[in-house]
């Protein structure tokens, strides 16, 4: 086998075992040395080598899923607009259905939801640039998130599409919260009950008025 094969196996089995002991110990719960060790790797620097820390591990392993997630939201989006009509319950389900593929995504496409909703989970607000969170929500493949976000924008009342509120980045959150949850059951092959209840309540994150109460405080906060 070439030396290029034998880097890109390494590499993969490097993810691979990310994959596994991330979701099932914590992103934070294991050791770059478990990581190398479960791989096979007998060059203790092999990680480092490909990814050079944590986080670039991470990154890499959220890109690998974030090509297909993207792509597949990109085509729910191309048919919404070209639907040309207000549907926000159409928007929910083109976040939501790339992310319930990975439930039957053998290539540890359920270790990636719950590894996805842990970062998501403990970030801070301010999303930095570059950083693995940075992945999920600004940096897929094909940008499909920040254009997801776009489009339900203007759906929303305006006092929830920015901060403090964070309505879609709840709606989001939540999503994801429920597919880790999924995840980590015992595999199904029938997600259609959980995919229309969650699309159902997605919508209806997105969709929440805004009550007085909250705009009051919202007003005082802001003088």
């Amino acid at each position: 086998m070439n030396p290029a094969a034998v880097a890109q196996d390494a590499r993969s089995a490097l993810i691979t075992a990310a994959e596994r002991l991330f979701a099932e110990r914590g992103v934070n719960g294991v050791s770059l040395r478990e990581v190398t060790r479960a791989a096979g790797q007998r060059n203790t620097t092999a990680l480092q080598y490909h990814f050079t820390d944590r986080a670039g591990l991470l990154r890499a392993l959220l890109l690998k899923h974030g090509v297909d997630v993207g792509a597949r939201r990109n085509v729910l989006l191309d048919q919404y607009e070209l639907a040309a009509r207000d549907d926000l319950r159409a928007l929910a389900s083109a976040f939501v259905l790339p992310l319930i593929a990975k439930l039957t995504d053998d290539d540890g496409g359920r270790g990636y939801l719950q590894i996805a909703a842990e970062l998501l989970n403990v970030t801070n607000r301010m999303i930095k640039p570059g950083s693995p969170v940075s992945a999920i929500v600004y940096d897929d493949p094909g940008g499909s998130v920040p254009r997801w976000l776009d489009l339900v924008a203007p759906m929303l009342p305006p006092e929830s599409v920015g901060p403090p509120l964070h309505r879609r980045f709840a709606a989001m959150h939540f999503a994801l919260v429920e597919l880790s949850r999924r995840a980590k059951d015992e595999p199904s092959t029938d997600h259609r009950l959980f995919t229309h209840y969650l699309t159902d309540l997605v919508t209806a994150v997105l969709a929440a008025p805004v009550s007085e109460e909250t705009r009051r405080v919202l007003v005082e906060r802001r003088r």
